[in-house]
């Protein structure tokens, strides 16, 4: 790309005014938004953790951007025993304490073979989709470009006496200090750095739209002044940081000048960009929530979970400063960009049970999903949800009327009549392409993101109208398509 990668020396300066902004900004505001600091620092003195250190000589800490976990025993390198930090309570749709992201630093670990135990995590949220998984590691996480590796030796089972799996895996460190995470974080301060970086092109129109329940901006990036308005969301889920590092190639993609791709779609629509839907979740290390608990992918419509109105000013203002704002601007195409603990593929989720689908949203959206397949080898259409209170990836409406409409994609389709659907993405890797050093990868998400610019820019001719015979036949080739490649994903009912 022909645009500045986001993490630039040059944006440097610019990055430290916004963090400088933001840490006056919060000096101001008043203490019930002020920042929360996570549960487990406070739970052993000062003098309690050093004495740990000195007497195992090993050091576990998350007390930064993004961080996760609690040290519960961490005396014998070989059984170094850890718990993920709970969020707050999801009250009035998931009705649980989230947890299954972390993010640590081990320290003092040089040439010392390591076991490392997560003991809760039969508890977690998505507790099966630890099976197959492998730990990301790094030794300089900060970096503009920042190498994260896949552990093989990783897995989920009960160990000893213990009664629930745990994650657990083993690791000898090069250096003496070694960072692990369920995957490659994308911090706030990287966010902070994206955006003075995409502030400086001509091309883009950064402004705030909103705060979060803690006080971060809500960033929304504006590209392109054609008649099409396309929404672009990422990160409701905060721990879903894949999403963002997509969203890092998809911006300088489409703010190169070079891109035929990225002229189309500028030329052809109004691009609005959330870069992150959730700013307070992803500093606490949150998995699914935000800074009070709320699940903000539930938090579209009132009226869908008995006595709970959403979304509202007290729990989901990240939502409701965006939802007004597409209130204002109509939308034809919407996005929302997201990971998934279990299946390993990047897929769509469409909004099939919505009240307003029609033969015409069936159409367009497997236009979507061939679009996408001919611009990238890292997407398929054989896997995906089903039948469930989410989306289902199959093209026919199995289950008229019943879409969860507190749901993002599904609310927006319904509401604006118009193309939506959850772009999910593996935190483990994908079946045809995968790389096991890596897994699925800041890298691969980002060119992923790139990729797609291409594809909805082929999307904008068919968006409003009724669609075409042209159309119709891209439909027709479409279908051939899948079923020669062995799925015929576009009319499954099971």
């Amino acid at each position: 790309s022909a645009y500045p990668s986001p993490m630039m020396s040059s944006t440097t300066a610019l990055a430290a005014s916004v963090s400088l902004f933001s840490l006056l900004s919060y000096m101001n505001k008043a203490p019930s938004r002020s920042f929360t600091r996570p549960a487990a620092i406070g739970k052993s003195t000062a003098a309690q953790r050093l004495a740990r250190i000195s007497a195992s000589k090993l050091s576990i800490s998350s007390c930064f951007d993004s961080g996760n976990i609690e040290a519960v025993d961490t005396s014998n390198p070989s059984s170094i025993k850890l718990k993920i930090r709970e969020e707050p309570m999801t009250e009035g749709t998931d009705k649980r304490k989230h947890f299954q992201w972390f993010y640590f630093r081990a320290s003092n670990v040089k040439d010392v073979s390591c076991t490392y135990r997560i003991l809760n995590a039969a508890e977690a949220s998505f507790a099966p989709a630890y099976k197959g998984y492998k730990v990301a590691y790094s030794y300089n996480p900060s970096a503009e470009e920042p190498q994260w590796l896949r552990i093989k030796e990783t897995d989920y089972k009960v160990i000893g006496e213990g009664k629930a799996p745990e994650l657990t895996w083993e690791f000898k460190s090069k250096l003496d200090t070694v960072w692990f995470a369920y995957f490659a974080p994308f911090s706030y301060e990287r966010h902070q750095q994206l955006i003075a970086s995409v502030a400086k092109s001509p091309l883009a129109k950064v402004s705030v739209i909103g705060e979060s329940i803690q006080g971060r901006a809500m960033d929304k990036v504006t590209i392109g002044s054609g008649p099409r308005q396309v929404w672009v969301i990422a990160r409701q889920h905060p721990g879903e940081s894949m999403a963002e590092w997509w969203m890092q190639g998809f911006l300088r993609e489409l703010l190169d000048e070079k891109s035929t791709s990225a002229k189309t779609l500028r030329e052809g629509a109004t691009v609005h960009i959330v870069p992150n839907m959730n700013p307070d979740g992803s500093v606490l290390g949150h998995l699914r929530t935000n800074a009070c608990g709320a699940n903000l992918n539930r938090e579209w419509q009132g009226g869908v979970y008995p006595g709970y109105d959403a979304p509202t000013l007290e729990r989901s203002p990240e939502v409701y400063c965006v939802l007004e704002e597409m209130k204002k601007s109509g939308v034809d195409l919407f996005i929302d960009v997201h990971g998934d603990e279990m299946i390993p593929d990047n897929f769509f989720a469409g909004g099939q049970g919505i009240p307003a689908w029609s033969k015409r949203h069936e159409n367009l959206y497997i236009l979507l999903n061939y679009a996408v397949l001919r611009c990238t080898n890292e997407f398929q259409v054989f896997k995906g949800y089903g039948d469930d209170d989410d989306p289902t990836h199959k093209c026919i409406n199995t289950s008229p009327g019943k879409a969860n409409l507190a749901v993002a994609s599904n609310s927006i389709g319904n509401r604006f009549n118009c193309l939506a659907a959850t772009l999910e993405m593996p935190f483990k890797d994908t079946s045809a392409t995968a790389e096991p050093v890596k897994g699925w990868s800041p890298e691969r998400a980002s060119k992923f993101g790139s990729d797609m610019v291409g594809a909805f820019s082929s999307l904008l001719p068919h968006l409003v109208s009724e669609l075409g015979k042209d159309a119709l036949n891209l439909v027709e080739e479409a279908k051939k398509f899948t079923v020669s490649s062995g799925s015929d994903w576009y009319k499954q009912s099971d």
